[in-house]
C-alpha cells in the first residue's frame, strides 16, 4: 500500500521489517552501519606494471588496440575456452 502511494521512494516490506527489528532490539540511529570494504587493488603500481608488460608482450609493435583488435582477442579467447571445455 505504501509503495502504491510513494512509488520508488518507499521502503519495501522486508526493509521495513528489518528496521523494525533493529529498533525493537535497541537501535537508536537511522544511519546505516559502516560497511567493511576490501581495499581497492585495481590500480596499484605493481598491477599497472603487470598489465603494461602483458600488453607489450602480446600487442605487436605499432599495432593499435582498437575495437577490431579487442574483438579478435575475444574471439581467440572464446576458441581457446571452447577447446578446453567442449560442449557436452
Amino acid at each position: 500500500m505504501l509503495q502504491q502511494a510513494y512509488g520508488e521512494d518507499c521502503l519495501r516490506h522486508t526493509q521495513c521489517h528489518e528496521w523494525y527489528q533493529r529498533f525493537k532490539s535497541g537501535r537508536t540511529s537511522i544511519e546505516d552501519d559502516p560497511k567493511s570494504r576490501r581495499p581497492s587493488t585495481s590500480m596499484d603500481d605493481d598491477r599497472v606494471e603487470k598489465v603494461l608488460a602483458v600488453i607489450h608482450k602480446n600487442v605487436p609493435r605499432g599495432e593499435t588496440v582498437n575495437k577490431e583488435f579487442y574483438l579478435n582477442v575475444l574471439e581467440r579467447l572464446r576458441a581457446a575456452v571452447g577447446r578446453k571445455r567442449p560442449e557436452a
